[in-house]
């Protein structure tokens, strides 16, 4: 493989078994006990963005999480390779990361990742509720200094998954993430992101 130097980041949500196949989640899946995570539209949208620009890779972020399901839950990384090879983005374009278990964890690995790499430029996707919280901890835990740095200098961004698919195919993707957005379900969930983002900042955070 070429020494690439920029990198889509694909951060690992939940995942679900339907007929015998596991698969990320989409906004009528329940994700988790806070209900629908959406986090397959991080796969679709990396796989546009990929598109745009070849000249990357794809690192899949994610280890078998927090939630066992049972004991031929795969790791979340393993999911997201298999759905992005069926957007038809190269499997020797895809990095994964398995040894994660929350997002804390998936930045500490990236940030390895991009040391061992020597990446350059980074675009972490993610959904839209989720963003601030990532941003928090980019920005106040000590351990996260090395992607700090690159996000000061505009060399890391933090992209919605929601927006990248509405800009791409907004006929597919508009109605179905406003109504996702008005839903009580997301709304909980956006006040527990928010809640997340005040106990990072006030040193209250459990990371691990």
């Amino acid at each position: 493989m070429p020494n690439y130097k920029n990198a889509i980041v694909v951060l690992g949500g939940g995942l679900i078994k339907e007929k015998g196949k596991w698969q990320t989640t989409n906004f009528s899946d329940r994700g988790d006990k806070f209900g629908a995570l959406g986090d397959g539209l991080r796969v679709v949208a990396a796989s546009y963005l990929y598109k745009d620009n070849p000249e990357q890779i794809i690192i899949a972020s994610g280890g078998r999480g927090q939630i066992k399901i049972g004991s031929d839950e795969p790791s979340v990384a393993t999911i997201i390779k298999k759905e992005l090879e069926g957007l038809a983005v190269p499997a020797d374009k895809i990095i994964k990361e398995t040894r994660s278990k929350n997002t804390y964890a998936e930045l500490i690995e990236l940030q390895k990742i991009i040391k061992e790499k020597g990446l350059e430029m980074i675009t972490i996707i993610s959904n839209k509720y989720h963003l601030p919280r990532l941003e928090a901890m980019i920005k106040y835990c000590p351990e996260l200094v090395g992607l700090k740095k690159m996000f000061a200098v505009s060399k890391l961004t933090l992209k919605p998954a929601e927006e990248i698919l509405i800009k791409y195919n907004p006929g597919a993707w508009r109605k179905i993430i406003t109504k996702a957005y008005n839903s009580p379900g997301m709304k909980e969930r956006i006040k527990l992101e928010e809640n997340g983002v005040k106990d990072i900042k006030t040193e209250k955070y459990k990371f691990k």
